[in-house]
């Protein structure tokens, strides 16, 4: 039975937090010894199996995979997953990555050799094959991005919902000619904001214009700018664009700002991410709100979940969005 038992039931039966019991289980930290003997006795309720508590493990580190530190959606996130693994006794190793998996042995090596007892995936989907390979060494979890075509942990948000929450949210103020300045579509996020934003345009009955559809091959504020700007200098005009950034809306503002455009009397702009950037332009940005913190809490939580049961099986969690109304949007 004990592979049933997660760390948040035994948890819940002692009154005390995941990281609590993550201790005690890794053997890392202090505890008290009238809290320990609380969930050793609540694990004992649920019938789990002490003997790995009563183990001792060297383990204490966990790698995290991320694209870059730039773009600030992940600072929250980050810190999320950074709290949950100190409060458990780990430490984060991060590695930055530009989403380049060409050497699979390279990453499998850094693993055997640095002793990670967890791998956490920020990055786009890795290959089939070196997240097997990894998977057969240690607990793995994707924390936003995750597969479509396999089964694995992961902790996100529905990107189609948000995006048609979003688009819905344009129409809503009379706006019909709507462009969408999205990311590469190997993004699972960008593809499936992209079908959001199509399927809040076809329920409208409105057809999209193809020219309005821009795709900026990752998060970059300079690269969005100029794109952008090029944009506007054709002779018809959007009256909205729903961007898959905030720092894409961001610089769609100030694109606009420098041709004249008045924000959001000519164009209503949406971002996306609810990050700093997001109350910094002027005027302050319309977005869709991300629980970033508790997207890493989460995942980093279900990870030391597996260390400490492999057995336990796969996790799907996604969490809710919020659509923020600010003065970018009529």
């Amino acid at each position: 039975m004990s592979t049933k038992i997660t760390i948040t039931k035994i948890a819940e039966r002692a009154d005390v937090s995941i990281a609590t019991v993550s201790r005690i289980i890794n053997h890392k930290g202090t505890v008290a010894p009238a809290t320990r003997q609380k969930v050793l006795q609540a694990m004992e309720e649920l019938e789990y199996d002490t003997a790995a508590v009563n183990s001792s493990t060297s383990s204490q580190a966990i790698l995290a995979f991320i694209p870059d530190f730039a773009n600030p959606f992940y600072a929250p996130i980050i810190d999320g997953i950074q709290q949950t693994a100190h409060e458990s006794g780990f430490e984060v190793f991060w590695v930055p990555t530009k989403d380049i998996f060409s050497n699979n042995m390279f990453y499998f090596q850094m693993l055997r050799e640095g002793r990670f007892n967890g791998v956490l995936w920020l990055s786009s989907t890795p290959p089939t094959d070196l997240l097997n390979l990894i998977e057969r060494h240690c607990p793995s979890i994707m924390c936003c991005e995750y597969p479509t075509d396999y089964e694995c942990s992961y902790i996100s948000i529905d990107d189609n919902s948000a995006a048609y929450k979003a688009v819905n949210h344009l129409l809503s103020t009379g706006c019909k000619d709507i462009g969408l300045i999205n990311c590469s579509l190997k993004y699972k996020y960008a593809r499936h904001r992209k079908d959001g934003y199509l399927k809040a345009l076809k329920n409208a009955g409105i057809e999209p214009r193809p020219e309005w559809i821009l795709s900026i091959p990752y998060i970059d504020y300079t690269l969005a700018y100029s794109a952008i700007s090029q944009a506007l200098d054709s002779s018809k005009l959007p009256d909205a664009l729903f961007t898959c950034s905030d720092v894409f809306a961001a610089a769609a503002i100030n694109a606009a700002q420098r041709r004249g455009i008045r924000i959001p009397e000519d164009l209503s702009i949406i971002g996306f991410d609810n990050t700093e950037t997001s109350r910094l332009t002027m005027p302050t940005l319309t977005t869709i709100g991300q629980p970033g913190f508790q997207i890493g809490q989460q995942a980093c939580a279900v990870l030391l979940e597996k260390i400490a049961n492999p057995a336990l099986p796969d996790r799907q969690i996604l969490l809710n969005t919020e659509l923020i109304i600010r003065q970018s949007t009529r």
